[in-house]
Formats: C-alpha cells, structure tokens, sequence
C-alpha cells in the first residue's frame, strides 16, 4: 500500500479545480474521490501529493489518480432508467438477489449488453467488475440516481448517508471478488456441472460454496461474450444440475441473461404484433409454448435451448427467470406501442391478455403489472395525465367480471408507486364500492353461482385483503364486513340446516361441516364459528365415531374415514 503524510483530493467543476477534501492513502482517496464524482456539477476527480504549489497546472507525478466524466456523445454509455424506485437493501447480499440485481440490470443494460456481461458475473468477477467500476462515470452517476430515489419521502433519509452505504456496498463486492480470484475452482464446461459442484462443496474452506459455485460459473461464462450462446449454456447446465441450491444459482444467470433483447428475441421468433409476442412470453413463462420437437432434435437450433427452459418453466425451477421475461411483459405493456396492427382490435385483444395477467386475486407481475395495466389502458381510452389514469383504473375494473379479480387488481395497484402517489383515493373508492357498499353476499358474487363457491370467492378476497398493503384500520374495517356478510349468508340461506339434513348419513353431514371450516371455505371468524359450534356438539355426543361410520359396512372403509376425518379436523385447527 502506497501510503503518504496527506493526499488532497479535488473536483473539477465549471472548468475549475477545486480542494475538497483530504486523506492519508491512496486507497482511501481513491474511494472518496469517486465518491465525490457521483454529486451533481462535478466533471472530474483528481488525488494528488499535498506538496503540489498550483492545484491548476499540476506536473504528471503530481496526479496520483484521476478520473474525469466525458462530455461528448463518443462511446459515452449512459446510465438507464429505473422505473419505480428500487428497495433499500440493508445488507450487501441482497444486491446479488433479485431484486437487486434487477435493478443494477437496468441501470447498466446499455453497458451490459455492450460488454457482454450479465450482472452476476461482473460481481463475481474481479477483472471485470474493475472494468465496470472504471468505465468513465458510470457507476458513480448510477449510485447518485439510487441513492436520490431511495431517499425521497420523510422516511428516506440522507442522500448522502445513502450514497456511502451504496459505494460500501460496492467496495464489499470488489473485495471479495478479488479474494476469489485466487481460489482454484473446476470449469463447470470441462468437468461437468455435477461433478464441479461435488468438488467446490468439498473445498469451499470458509467461503459460502454458492458463491464460489457462481465465481466458477461467471470465469465460464465470462469468456462467451455471444449472449445467445451465454444463455443456452446456462439453460443447458440448470437442466443437468441435480443439486437445488445449484439449481438456484443458475437461476441468476439465466435471468441475467433474459433481460438481454436479444436472447428474448432469439426466443421469441418472428411474431405478427406486440400482443402476441406478450402473449407468447406468457407461455414461455408459465412452460406451456409450443415447441417444435424435431427442430429442437438439433442442439444447434434454438428449439433446444427452448425445449429445455420449457421443462425448467412448467416444473417451477427458474423463479426468478419467470420473473424476468414478466418484467419485459410489464415493460412493453406499458409502453406506447400498438399492441396490434388495426387498433381497433386492441382494446378486445388488451382483455384476452387480462385473463392472463388477472387470473384472481393475485396478479401475475405484482404490482408494477398492475401499473403498466393501468398505463396501457389510458392508452387505449386516449386519455392522458392524472385523470386519465383514474378513468383507466375505472374502466379496467368492468372488464375484470369477476370480483377476486377485481380485488387482485386494485390492491396489486395500490402496492405499486403508482397507487401510493397518484391513486390511492380512487383505489380506496372502488374498494369501498365493491366490499363496503353491498349488503349481502349476493351482490358482490352473482346469483347463479353455487353458495359454496360464493363463499370460496369471498374468503378469497378476505385473505387478498388481509395480506395487502393496506393500513391495519383499513383491512379490519374491509374483512369484518366481508365476515359479516358471509355469517348473514349462512344464517339466512340456511346454509348449515341443509348440511346438517338429519337425513343425510352422518358421516356425509360430519364431512360437509368439516369443509365449512376449512381455510379456503370461511376465514376465521363469525362465519366459521356457526360452523364449528355445530361440529363441537357431535364431537360431544357420547358415541360419536360409532355413529359416524355406522352406516359403513366395510371395516377397512370404515378407518379410512375415521382417519381422513380426523386429517381434516387437524386441517380446520380443531386440535389447536
């Protein structure tokens, strides 16, 4: 370590050089300096020896480290734009996951897709993750732009404070990447994947073995800088990979990877509109495309690679891949573009993709689907600003049908930065209108549907509401009503008289009771407790399991039921 009896480090702003601060090692300079590079109006950064006479007309041994933004178009690589503002990540691991590492995808992309580098390996990487920090002011400008998101709002603290703790953070990465650079690792393409993490397990001597699983994988795939071949040898090891937590990893990759235009491209093919080339990432999402199994017979060919991630989708082993071809759904759903070639189609084919996106309470894509929703249909209404996203929000909810829906989209809604800033009264107004203003279950679930699966739907909505965003007085008010309106259902319908019909078998009465107070049946609650009051007095009864299977002939049939009845009563929380 170079150390000095005092280095002075300046800014350049407005053309002139300026003191602003001081240190006592290169190492420290050099990370204040960068620090200073990420405040609004500084051009240029120098370290320089305290002996130095004129800070402006320094000789070249003077300059210990400089580093100056470009000012030209040139190669100048700007940072992107995020979107809603990213969440505050407390600890440095969570920047490696994947909301994190979501972010720094779209801060970078410009840079990543030009390097051809995916997030996860520039961060276990160290000759890369140097090239990153390196490369004219982009990083510095990027944790300026976090850390001015990240502290709007009362409770958002200083920019400052902030802005540190992400340079830490940065400085925590670099560190052990470089520490890793060291260790010998196998080469997954070489050994196998199996065979490479057998090994890494076994010498991983103190260091997380998921890390230096990804090390091993980034010095692989570091050296592919073609994305689509980048991506296919990702895809190719997750479908060999027998370990989970490996599996997991690769998952990082292959994200990474998906959020490449190119690759999806790639993947996609040709498609006639932007609905259906949203409707296929859909499928590919969920495992369900279509693949020509002949032309994917050739490894070459991209039907291969999208066979294999088909199996990964529809088996649920790429969480967070899934989540990456949603957000380039939410994406360009939000955008501009015409989702068909006659516009006049659009707003039938925008509800087709509702079925899709909306499918109940929960929507697929969160909240920021619920915004980009929300955005496309004031495109398709022509109307724009504040207004016109209060009519889209009014005129999504009749296209939804179904009240769960309905519930999913507006709470999904509220959740988003959209809801918090500019939508949070017409939110609450509809929510007060679908699930405060009716007075019987009736009105919120139409007529001709069964009374089971009225109350199905409107726990349903109960629990969307209970585990949302809301304020605590504000679910209580939304599920005490619904509880209530569910409680006045059974009583007037009669409900549990027609179950319990003493003319029914008893072992058929017992189990229809039982279902009543089941999770997804009633809440807990008013409703349930009608249910279980009836079903505490026959567990009363003196010879209640004889009565219950007396109607069974079948010995063997009759323990079954005894035990299924007993798994349901342990299901329902009868024995706490």
């Amino acid at each position: 370590m170079r150390r000095n009896k005092n280095l002075e480090i300046l800014t350049l702003r407005e053309g002139s050089w300026a003191i602003e601060g001081a240190a006592r090692d290169i190492e420290s300079a050099e990370k204040t300096a960068m620090q200073f590079m990420a405040r609004p109006g500084v051009m240029g950064v120098r370290v320089v020896k305290e002996s130095l006479k004129d800070i402006r007309n320094p000789s070249p041994g003077d300059i210990l480290f400089e580093k100056l933004r470009a000012t030209g178009n040139g190669d100048q690589i700007a940072v992107g734009e995020i979107g809603n503002t990213p969440p505050v990540c407390e600890d440095v691991e969570e920047l490696f996951q994947g909301a994190g590492r979501k972010t720094i995808n779209r801060l970078f992309r410009a840079y990543l897709d030009k390097q051809g580098v995916t997030p996860t390996e520039v961060m276990h990487n160290a000759r890369e993750m140097k090239r990153a920090m390196d490369f004219q002011s982009m990083l510095p400008s990027a944790v300026a732009r976090v850390a001015q998101l990240q502290s709007r709002g009362e409770d958002g603290g200083d920019t400052g404070t902030r802005r540190d703790a992400l340079f830490g953070f940065v400085e925590k990465i670099s560190e052990r990447a470089r520490n890793a650079e060291s260790k010998k690792l196998p080469s997954i393409e070489k050994d196998g994947i199996n065979e490479s993490i057998e090994r890494i397990n076994k010498s991983a001597n103190g260091e997380a073995p998921g890390y230096l699983f990804r090390v091993a994988a980034s010095r692989d795939l570091v050296g592919k800088r073609n994305w689509w071949d980048k991506f296919a040898t990702s895809v190719g090891w997750a479908e060999e990979c027998e370990s989970d937590p490996a599996l997991a990893n690769l998952d990082w990759f292959i994200s990474d990877a998906l959020s490449n235009a190119e690759v999806l491209q790639d993947l996609l093919g040709e498609q006639e509109s932007l609905a259906g080339a949203l409707i296929t990432l859909m499928e590919i999402a969920d495992g369900v495309r279509e693949i020509d199994e002949e032309k994917a017979g050739n490894p070459e060919n991209v039907e291969a690679t999208a066979l294999k991630i088909n199996k990964l989708f529809r088996k649920a082993k790429l969480p967070e891949s899934k989540l990456a071809v949603m957000d380039r759904v939410c994406r360009q759903l939000q955008s501009s573009g015409a989702l068909t070639k006659d516009k006049e189609d659009e707003p039938k084919v925008f509800r087709e993709m509702l079925q899709k996106l909306i499918p109940g309470t929960e929507l697929v894509g969160g909240p920021e689907m619920a915004e980009a929703i929300t955005h496309r249909q004031s495109h398709i209404i022509n109307k724009g600003g504040e207004g016109g996203l209060k009519a889209a929000t009014a005129s999504v909810l009749p296209a939804l049908r179904d009240p769960g829906r309905k519930a999913g989209y507006l709470l999904a809604l509220f959740e988003s930065d959209l809801g918090r800033s500019i939508l949070k009264d017409e939110i609450e107004h509809h929510l007060n209108g679908l699930f405060m203003t009716p007075a019987s279950v009736n009105q919120i679930v139409r007529s001709s549907v069964a009374p089971n699966k009225k109350m199905e739907k409107v726990t349903s909505i109960f629990y969307r509401i209970q585990n949302s965003n809301l304020p605590d007085a504000r679910k209580q008010q939304l599920t005490q009503h619904l509880d209530e309106l569910l409680a006045t259902y059974i009583v007037d319908g009669r409900i549990l008289d027609r179950v319990d019909d003493p003319d029914k078998p008893l072992h058929i009465r017992a189990f229809m009771l039982v279902s009543m107070c089941q999770p997804e049946m009633l809440p807990d609650g008013k409703a349930s407790k009608l249910a279980r009051e009836i079903i505490v007095k026959h567990l009363r009864r003196p010879n209640f399991e004889t009565e219950l299977v007396a109607q069974i002939a079948d010995p063997t049939k009759k323990e079954k039921i005894l035990r299924d009845f007993h798994v349901q009563l342990q299901r329902s929380g009868f024995f706490g």
